[in-house]
Parts: C-alpha cells; structure tokens; sequence
C-alpha cells in the first residue's frame, strides 16, 4: 500500500489544499497546478479557433506579433525572442513567405543574414491576432477587477520568470 494515501499536507506531500469550497470538487481539482492547467485549457481552445481561422500555426503566431511589436529582424534573432528552434524556423518562415504574410531580404551588409519583415498583409493578420487576442483575455478575464488581472499577471510572470525553460 502506497504510504502516501493519507498523508497531510503538512507531510510534504502534495499541494498544501485548504478543504474544498466548491461543492463537489476533488481536492486536487483545487490545487494551484489544476487551476493553471485549466486556465491554459481555456486558453488554448480559444486561441485554437482563432488561429485555425486565419489558418496559423501558434509558431506562425509568435512570429507575426513579434515582427509586428518589433520591426524587421534577422531570421536567428527573431526565432531566439519567440523560443523556437532555428533549425525549425525556416519551414515556418517558408509558409508566411508563401502565404504572403512575410518579406524576406538579404541583409546587404551580411549576405548570409536573412531580414524578415511584414507584408501589408502580415500587418493585417498582426492586427486581427492582437484584436483577438485581447478579446480573448477580456472574456477569459472578466470575472476579475482590473487589480485582480494585474495582481494575476505579476504573480504569473513571477512563476514563470522563476522557471529555467521559460524563453
């Protein structure tokens, strides 16, 4: 029998649970890593209609809000920001080139640099993923005051810039 059955927070095992105020709640469906994985559930649902209408990928995503928010960048320094693969970025800037999302040139002071930028296309496509974007978060967001979505968002980059893997 495993020896942990039973065991009280206090034993270090598991998250320390206050008893379920919500009727009909397990008591891991209340810890905090529940909370966040059903928190991410919700968001990528919706971010997954989103981007299955625009027909992106969620790398395509980051790639376009980033090129967006920053300008033209080098090919290298644009997959570093986002945290995605070099090695897995050129298919990826492949299909925007194609889908005429994207502009890719030769650096003329480095021949073997790519620079990407927006097409008046992608500039579009940025803009709808922002709008979207947002609405999402107002939705998602909105049983809380605006203090609470700031306190939620402090305390999430906390987490998450305590995190090696975080990019």
């Amino acid at each position: 029998m495993d020896s942990r059955i039973g065991a009280t927070p206090e034993s270090g095992v598991g998250d320390a649970v206050e008893p379920s105020e919500v009727a009909g709640e397990l008591g891991f469906q209340g810890t905090t890593s529940w909370l966040l994985a059903g928190a991410g559930k919700l968001v990528l649902q919706r971010w997954g209609v989103m981007l299955a209408d625009l027909e992106l990928t969620s790398s395509q995503y980051k790639l376009l809000l980033a090129l967006n928010e920053l300008g033209p960048l080098g090919q290298q320094r644009l997959a570093e920001l986002v945290g995605i693969d070099p090695r897995n970025t050129v298919p990826i800037i492949e299909t925007l080139v194609e889908q005429g999302l994207l502009i890719r040139t030769i650096d003329p002071t480095d021949r073997r640099r790519r620079v990407l930028e927006l097409s008046s296309t992608g500039q579009r496509y940025a803009a709808q993923l922002e709008l979207t974007s947002a609405e999402i978060e107002t939705e998602l967001l909105s049983p809380l005051n605006l203090a609470d979505q700031a306190s939620l968002r402090r305390l999430l980059h906390s987490v998450l810039d305590a995190s090696e893997s975080h990019p």
